[in-house]
């Protein structure tokens, strides 16, 4: 006659066997992604090395750019700042040029689903002035890691060295619709 015991040792069991083989595909996905993004991870570094040798006049309005990546992470960051002004209105009636600083971040997490990314676009920028006027703005992205190419890695670029909008590397940028 079984007991209870057994039996709750036998659902454990199966269960701890079903974690295992789902952690273990989990695994093997993420792995097949982390090299499937390498060549526009590696597209990007370069682009950025390069950028980071041309004077800062020519780079201009971009101050910095540049990447970072923890051994083993499962996310990628690339960053650039700049100085903008931008029209705030004041009193309903009149506008005001103010001078601001921009930080943008782009992230690319990797996932467990087989040819997808997540790309993270972060953008905040705070008045030179005021330092309590912020402006911010993030977008989630979901993308197949398949059209991701040079021209992906250009518009990135760009929109670190922001020359181009928001709203023109989300439109250049292969994504899924959310």
């Amino acid at each position: 006659m079984n007991s209870w015991i057994d039996e709750a040792e036998k659902r454990q069991k199966e269960k701890n066997t079903v974690y295992t083989q789902d952690t273990r595909e989990e695994s093997v996905i993420i792995k097949e992604n982390i090299q499937k993004i390498e060549p526009l991870i590696n597209k990007l570094n370069e682009l950025i090395e390069r950028i980071s040798k041309i004077s800062p006049e020519e780079r201009k309005p971009s101050l910095e750019i540049g990447s970072t990546y923890l051994d083993g992470d499962l996310r990628y960051e690339f960053y650039g700042s700049a100085f903008k002004i931008k029209e705030k209105k004041i009193a309903f009636l009149f506008k005001k040029n103010v001078n601001f600083i921009f930080w943008r971040r782009l992230y690319i997490n990797i996932t467990d689903t087989a040819g997808l990314i997540k790309i993270t676009l972060y953008e905040k920028g705070t008045s030179q002035i005021n330092p309590n006027d912020i402006v911010k703005q993030k977008i989630k992205l979901l993308s197949n890691i398949n059209n991701q190419n040079d021209a992906s890695c250009y518009n990135i670029i760009d929109w670190l060295a922001f020359k181009i909008s928001t709203s023109e590397l989300r439109r250049n940028l292969p994504h899924l619709h959310q």
